[in-house]
């Protein structure tokens, strides 16, 4: 299996690739989550919503990884996030998904590098993300790679109370 890949950040052009493979890896990995996904999925993955947030990059930014110039993964970064008690600047690593077929193939490392760069070049002080109680994998994939649990918030669906662990990396000192 091929292991080369790109990562850069996304246009406007790229809205319609990021919908595709957000609804597909997502129904992946949590459809069992929900008994309605369809709406979920309708309001956080529609062209429109990925286009507003890739028209301010101050705000927001989507990191793509591609190969051969087909999207297999991307991130999706809240920028200048709060965190209680660790001010401003921070990044939230809002999302990161990969194709199936991509995952152990360095893939959510490389994003996770180029997230650290870009957290750097903005000044940022500390990346987090919330990741769900029950994902172990995930969580040992971000433990690897410096996170760190700090809290604990209540996450809700339409079908079951699960919970997420907020992880977080110091890239600064205060």
């Amino acid at each position: 299996m091929e292991t080369e890949f790109n990562i850069r950040e996304a246009t406007l052009k790229d809205a319609s690739a990021i919908s595709v493979l957000g609804r597909n890896t997502y129904r992946e990995h949590f459809a069992d989550i929900w008994h309605d996904i369809d709406s979920f999925l309708n309001a956080d993955f529609s062209n429109d919503a990925i286009k507003s947030c890739i028209n301010s990059p101050s705000s927001h930014r989507y990191l793509l990884a591609l190969r051969n110039n087909t999207l297999i993964g991307f991130a999706k970064l809240n920028i200048n996030s709060e965190l209680n008690g660790m001010g401003k600047p921070c990044i939230e690593l809002q999302k990161i998904y990969l194709k199936k077929d991509s995952v152990g193939n360095n893939l959510g490392s490389g994003l996770i590098e180029r997230v650290m760069e870009l957290a750097s070049e903005l000044d940022s002080k500390y990346v987090w993300l919330d990741v769900l109680k029950n994902n172990v994998q995930a969580q040992k994939f971000y433990q690897r790679h410096q996170f760190r649990i700090v809290d604990e918030i209540p996450y809700k669906t339409d079908r079951y109370e699960i919970g997420m662990f907020v992880m977080v990396k110091r890239l600064k000192d205060s």
